[in-house]
């Protein structure tokens, strides 16, 4: 997580997680061979926000400036500045960047 990004309550990051496709049984005390879990790195850049009960699955990435909506479940990355939400999420509009300049006044004092 990058500077001036932050999580609201209730949110879960998950850097790994079951296949519940039905291909594969899913369950911790399986052995692997009958799993398909997935596990991969999970980013937020600078100024990213993630709204109350949203859940961000692994391998996501949100680039800088990206809002997500309350209640949202993240599969995919997204492209800078961009306020997405739903479940799963999708592109809702671009966020404005003025907060840009509100961070280099307040790292210039």
């Amino acid at each position: 997580m990058c500077n001036f990004s932050g999580l609201s309550s209730r949110v879960s990051v998950y850097s790994s997680t079951d296949d519940y496709t039905g291909n594969y049984m899913t369950n911790p005390t399986v052995h692997k061979d009958f799993t398909n879990v997935i596990s991969g790195d999970v980013t937020l850049g600078e100024h990213v926000i993630i709204g109350a009960g949203s859940v961000i699955l692994p391998n996501v990435n949100l680039a800088k400036g990206v809002a997500v909506g309350a209640l949202s479940l993240v599969t995919s990355g997204f492209e800078e500045f961009t306020i997405i939400a739903g479940a799963p999420a999708k592109r809702i509009k671009d966020r404005g960047k003025k907060l840009l300049d509100l961070e280099w006044n307040f790292l210039k004092k």
